[in-house]
C-alpha cells in the first residue's frame, strides 16, 4: 500500500493522472496506483478536463476514502489535452512524477519504487521509463513487450528518430515540463515526445529491463482510428516545431527524420488517390534538409507521387471533355 504524504511532508513522487470522460476506466488505473508498496510518500493528482460522464464522482469517492493522497483539479470548460497535462503536472509537488493516462495501468506493484530508486541514485538521469504490454479494452493482448529497443540508457540522439518511450511507463524529474516550448500547446496529440526530448536536452532516458504497465488500445476511438498516415502526419508536426528548441549540430538529424516522415505521408496518399497532396508531401520530403539527403528514396517518392498526379490529371480532363 502506497504511503500518504503527511501536512508537513512532501511526497517523494506525484502520479499524474488524466481524464476525459474517463468513468468506466479510472478505477482499474487508480487502483493500480494504490497497490504500489513504498516506503516514502506519494500523492495521486487527477486533471479532469471538463468530463461529462461519472469521472469526478469516481474520483471524490476516491479522495474521500484517501483524502491525504488524492488532489483533484476540477475545470468548469474544457481546456484540452496539453493544457490538461501540463496544470496536472504543475500541481505536482513530488520530487518525480509519474504519468499515467486514466485508460492504461500499472502491473507491478514495485514499480514506482524502482523508478524512483534509479532517479535517486544517479543525476544524470532525468527520465526513468520501462517496458509495458499493448493491450484492447478487453483484456486481449496484442503486444507483450514494447518497445523493441534494448534497456539501457538513452540520449537526445535516441529520443529526436523516434519516440520509444510508453507514456505510462514515464517518471520524470518535477519541473521538466517548465521548459517546455509554446508550441507544444497548439499541436494536438503531441503530448509526451516534447516532454522527452527537452528531458534530454540536459540528462539521459533510462529504460528499465521489466515490464511494469498496460497501455490500452481502444478501438474506434478518435486517436486510434486514424491509422498509420496520422502517425506519419504527427511526426512530421513534430520535426516542423522541434529544431526551435535545439542547437544548430541537431537540425541536420531533424530534417533527416521529417524527410523519412514526408516520404510516407506521401505513400500513404498516393495509396488512397490524393495524388496532389501525396505529390506537395513528396516535394516536402525531397527538401528536407537538403536534396542529397536519402536521395535515392526521395527521388523515388517524387517521382511517383508526380507520375500519379499527372495520370490522375489527364484522365480527369478527359472525362471532362
Amino acid at each position: 500500500m502506497v504511503a500518504p504524504s503527511g501536512s508537513d511532508t512532501l511526497p517523494l513522487v506525484s502520479v499524474a493522472i488524466t481524464t476525459f470522460n474517463s468513468a468506466k476506466w479510472l478505477p482499474r488505473s487508480i487502483d493500480s496506483v494504490l497497490m504500489q508498496r513504498t516506503d516514502f510518500p506519494i500523492e495521486i493528482v487527477i486533471g479532469d478536463d471538463c468530463s461529462k460522464d461519472e469521472t469526478l464522482s469516481v474520483a471524490r469517492s476516491y479522495a474521500e476514502r484517501h483524502p491525504r493522497v488524492f488532489k483533484i483539479l476540477e475545470r468548469k470548460s474544457n481546456i484540452g489535452i496539453q493544457h490538461n497535462y501540463f496544470e496536472t503536472f504543475e500541481a505536482c509537488t513530488g520530487q518525480y512524477t509519474a504519468w499515467l493516462d486514466a485508460d492504461d495501468f500499472w502491473t507491478d506493484p514495485d514499480k514506482l519504487s524502482i523508478q524512483a530508486a534509479a532517479l535517486e541514485a544517479d543525476s544524470g538521469i532525468n527520465v526513468c521509463a520501462h517496458y509495458i504490454r499493448r493491450v484492447t479494452n478487453d483484456g486481449e493482448v496484442k503486444r507483450e513487450r514494447y518497445p523493441s529497443v534494448a534497456a539501457g540508457r538513452y540520449g537526445l540522439k535516441d529520443i529526436l528518430r523516434q519516440n520509444f518511450v510508453p507514456s505510462p511507463s514515464i517518471m520524470f524529474r518535477n519541473g521538466i515540463q517548465r521548459s517546455l516550448p509554446a508550441w507544444y500547446f497548439d499541436v494536438p496529440y503531441l503530448t509526451d515526445w516534447p516532454l522527452l526530448v527537452v528531458a534530454a536536452l540536459s540528462g539521459d532516458i533510462l529504460l528499465v529491463d521489466r515490464v511494469m504497465a498496460d497501455y490500452t488500445l481502444t478501438e474506434g476511438s478518435a486517436f486510434e482510428s486514424k491509422g498509420l498516415l496520422n502517425w506519419h502526419e504527427m511526426d512530421a508536426k513534430f520535426y516542423e516545431h522541434v529544431g526551435s528548441i535545439l542547437t544548430p549540430e541537431w537540425q541536420r538529424l531533424v530534417g533527416v527524420e521529417k524527410g523519412k516522415r514526408y516520404e510516407s505521408i506521401a505513400y500513404r496518399l498516393r495509396e488512397q488517390g490524393r495524388f496532389s497532396e501525396s505529390r506537395a508531401a513528396a516535394v516536402k520530403a525531397f527538401f528536407s534538409p537538403a536534396w542529397k539527403d536519402n536521395v535515392g528514396s526521395k527521388t523515388k517518392a517524387l517521382i511517383a507521387a508526380t507520375v500519379r498526379n499527372v495520370e490522375w490529371k489527364l484522365r480527369s480532363s478527359l472525362r471532362v471533355e
